[in-house]
């Protein structure tokens, strides 16, 4: 739900709406499904949205449902509206195991065509070791970013991001379990929005280690996506 509600985030600042789903053909939908494995707990996240155009989200109607399953579980999605973001979310508990795919089900009316068959496989599992939380860290010194993982043909992805320094990130090809940050990668802010006032040079920073899939989407929709990811967050001190 973390992508969705980012998501809904920006939207909402531009203005977003929701419409309801009984004039709009599935054909007319941009289909957004996420699949999220945390880190401390055995359950796969799931989460739907649908939306025509970029700012208009729809809400489905009577007799219209979103589900999802995958390792013998299934899980109907529940709805959620706020500020005119509107979004489904479940959750299927122990399915973790990497392969396993998960299925998205749209069903809508019968005046109108369902998409029974979103699919996507989950990605290896991802535990940062190194840095630890609560560590401050030099910016003028590369930082070594360590983890544990099941092998995997996948690539991943560190990135970091605070108040204080430039958002970057930094690929990683399939295989590697552990790489410097090069001095100089991670950026102070370059400017302040408030006049007169010198930007912070020391803030909480999250470095972030993602893994994704990438599925099938479901042939009756528009267009959109289907993502898995596994993802290990620690949040460290950056300063000069």
């Amino acid at each position: 739900m973390k992508r969705i509600v980012g998501l809904g985030l920006v939207l909402l600042v531009a203005g977003c709406s929701t419409v309801q789903s009984k004039d709009i053909r599935t054909s007319g939908i941009s289909a957004t499904y996420v699949v999220t494995l945390p880190e401390t707990t055995d359950v796969a996240q799931v989460s739907a949205s649908y939306r025509v155009g970029t700012l208009t989200f729809v809400e489905l109607g009577d007799g219209e449902s979103v589900t999802s399953s995958g390792g013998g579980k299934d899980v109907k999605l529940k709805h959620h509206k706020s500020a005119g973001v509107t979004d489904y979310d479940g959750r299927l508990d122990g399915v973790v195991a990497a392969g396993t795919e998960i299925t998205f089900d749209l069903t809508r009316g019968k005046s109108d065509d369902s998409a029974p068959r979103s699919t996507v496989k989950l990605p290896e599992r991802v535990k940062l070791t190194a840095p630890q939380t609560g560590t401050t860290y030099s910016r003028r010194a590369p930082l070594a970013v360590r983890f544990d993982t099941a092998p995997s043909d996948l690539p991943a992805l560190v990135s970091w991001a605070g108040s204080c320094v430039q958002t970057g990130s930094l690929p990683l090809e399939p295989g590697r379990t552990s790489v410097s940050i090069p001095t100089g990668s991670i950026r102070p802010v370059s400017a302040t929005t408030t006049p007169g006032v010198k930007p912070a040079t020391t803030c909480p920073v999250e470095i972030t280690l993602t893994r994704r899939t990438e599925g099938t989407l479901d042939g009756a929709f528009k267009d959109g996506s289907i993502t898995a990811e596994s993802q290990s967050v620690r949040r460290v001190t950056s300063g000069p």
